[in-house]
């Protein structure tokens, strides 16, 4: 894992544990309830995968200051390393 990536661990594991709840939600539970029960879990199943990913998204999020690159003058007539 780079840098990063294990700065925002906290991110990536609640947005996939909170995705896949709502998954969970939708695919196992809701099938077994009826009536407005039903409806009310599938609405929170798939407002919790929504979540989910909106979190994993902020994961990938970079800072302002590092947003863009700065080329310096002359940088192509440097060699490659």
């Amino acid at each position: 894992m780079n840098q990063p990536m294990k700065e925002k661990k906290a991110y990536w594991i609640g947005g996939t544990l909170t995705a896949f709840l709502g998954v969970a939600l939708i695919r196992l539970l809701s099938p077994e309830l009826a009536g407005t029960l039903g409806s009310i879990t599938v609405a929170s199943g798939y407002a919790l995968v929504v979540l989910g990913i909106t979190i994993i998204a902020c994961a990938t999020r970079r800072k302002r200051s590092e947003a863009f690159v700065t080329i310096e003058k002359n940088a192509a007539d440097r060699e490659r390393r």
